[in-house]
């Protein structure tokens, strides 16, 4: 019987999807709501109320990159910490650009710096939660944790996942090989 060869693609695909799901959710996260105001809260109530210079309806269901613009528009209107704003910025900015990075990987198919920036983003991630929920912000009585905090930790599965699983699949086809 004659020994089948499987082909470098066939083996790549399904570490490669995986990853790129992972990465891809990664990103979308970045623009699901973050948070989601609590019932008890009242702030649904208010409709296009001015907080000093952001509209009520932008707080609402605010994703991470909307947390970052309100905060720096209430640092600059003079009613919020413009440290507290830069530091929101600056993580949201690296979370995005380190989620983009491992997209950009996993689109080359090259596991190890795909692992690696995934790491990073999860990691940068978690800070800015810690910084979220130590602040008080969320969860809260206003707050609670919304549908793009619970897809992140999901993609960051999917994107360790796949991009192991290619580094795994790329060794064992170097090792086939030889």
């Amino acid at each position: 019987m004659p020994e089948q060869k499987i082909s470098n693609k066939s083996i790549l695909t399904p570490p490669f999807v995986l990853s790129l799901i992972g990465a891809l959710a990664m990103i979308v996260s970045l623009l699901l709501p973050y948070a989601s105001v609590t019932k008890e809260s009242g702030m649904r109530e208010l409709e296009n109320v001015d907080l000093g210079g952001i509209n009520s309806s932008e707080v609402l269901d605010p994703s991470m990159v909307k947390f970052a613009t309100s905060y720096s528009k209430l640092a600059k209107a003079g009613f919020g910490s413009e440290a507290i704003a830069t530091v929101t910025i600056v993580l949201t900015c690296l979370i995005a650009a380190c989620a983009v990075l491992a997209l950009l990987f996993a689109l080359l198919r090259k596991g190890v710096p795909t692992l690696v920036f995934g790491v990073l983003a999860f990691l940068l991630f978690l800070a800015q939660n810690w910084d979220f929920s130590d602040r008080g912000v969320v969860p809260s009585d206003t707050y609670d944790w919304g549908l793009g905090y619970y897809v992140f930790f999901l993609a960051a599965v999917l994107l360790a996942a796949g991009s192991i699983w290619m580094i795994y699949a790329k060794h064992a086809l170097k090792k086939a090989e030889h």
